[in-house]
């Protein structure tokens, strides 16, 4: 049986507040109550907060928009008062971390800007702990709250811890990270990102290093390229390897679904790749041979024909 929220709960303000902005783009259309009746108390950490005039990304992200037509980016809105200090995201209210064959993964992704993992506490939601993020319902709109520290703020509203008082939507790459959809970027410099199962904001690049953790926004073709090893997402079909980056380019070979995926360059709609098949995992089975072709990893509609192969590299 699910509780029931009482009446003058942080939650149960939050759904009303909610409902006056339906029309502008579903922000936070798919919160989810976790078994709790309120919002959980704030802890208090030692961990350190957010520096409030902080300036500029530590490393440059991969994406940079800048044009002679270009607006000035927004500026940075207030920092909620007070700023709650850093929670680790709870794993258990994160969602649809592998994802299905169909499922709209968009152009990219909202990733930390550095990849490089000393202990666990970079991996899975963890770097959500230093973030510092703003979001609108639109590039047009009022700034709309936070995500901070582990948490969702929106304005004027009580805090919601990720993935404890609100169900979040992130995919898992890799590196055994966890990050959002990126379903649109504009030249501007604005993009937006999906964070619940049914609701997606918009945030700015020049907003991406004000946290303790530098994010950055990485299409695909990026991050397929420099994957150590692929996988196609319809499980179980084999699919061809042609000779040159066209579908009228002679089939050189059917990569099956026990094979080991290996990019080495990517034309396009296209990567390059090295295939060992059949193969267990890592491991090549007798008599498997290896060759080199080209296979579609984008489809004609831009939807991700691969994902990132789960295991430890090959």
């Amino acid at each position: 049986m699910v509780k029931r929220t009482p009446l003058h709960s942080p939650l149960h303000r939050l759904f009303g507040f909610l409902a006056t902005i339906g029309g502008t783009g579903g922000l936070l259309a798919a919160l989810v109550l976790l078994n709790q009746t309120e919002a959980i108390a704030l802890p208090r950490s030692a961990a350190p907060r957010i520096i409030p005039e902080a300036s500029g990304i530590t490393d440059a992200p991969l994406l940079t928009f800048r044009g002679k037509q270009d607006p000035s980016p927004p500026v940075v809105p207030p920092l909620p008062n007070p700023v709650p200090d850093a929670i680790a995201p709870a794993e258990a209210g994160i969602l649809g971390l592998n994802p299905n064959p169909n499922d709209d993964i968009g152009v990219g992704h909202l990733r930390p800007t550095s990849l490089a993992v000393s202990n666990d506490s970079a991996l899975g939601a963890e770097w959500l702990r230093g973030v510092a993020l703003p979001i609108y319902p639109t590039p047009e709109s009022d700034h709309w709250g936070w995500l901070i520290n582990g948490w969702l703020v929106p304005n004027d509203a009580d805090p919601l811890a990720i993935g404890r008082d609100a169900a979040f939507s992130m995919v898992q790459t890799e590196q055994q990270i966890y990050t959002f959809p990126v379903l649109e970027i504009r030249p501007d410099g604005w993009f937006r990102f999906q964070y619940t199962p049914a609701g997606t904001a918009w945030a700015h690049t020049s907003h991406l290093g004000l946290g303790a953790v530098p994010l950055t926004v990485e299409t695909w073709d990026i991050s397929m390229q420099s994957a150590a090893r692929i996988q196609f997402r319809r499980p179980g079909l084999s699919q061809p390897m042609r000779l040159a980056p066209r579908g009228t380019a002679p089939l050189q070979a059917l990569v099956g679904p026990n094979s080991i995926i290996q990019p080495l360059d990517l034309d396009g709609d296209w990567l390059r790749v090295r295939v060992t098949q059949p193969a267990q995992g890592c491991t090549p089975l007798p008599g498997s041979s290896t060759a080199e072709g080209w296979v579609r990893w984008r489809s004609e509609t831009d939807m991700p024909l691969v994902w990132f192969s789960g295991g430890p590299d090959c």
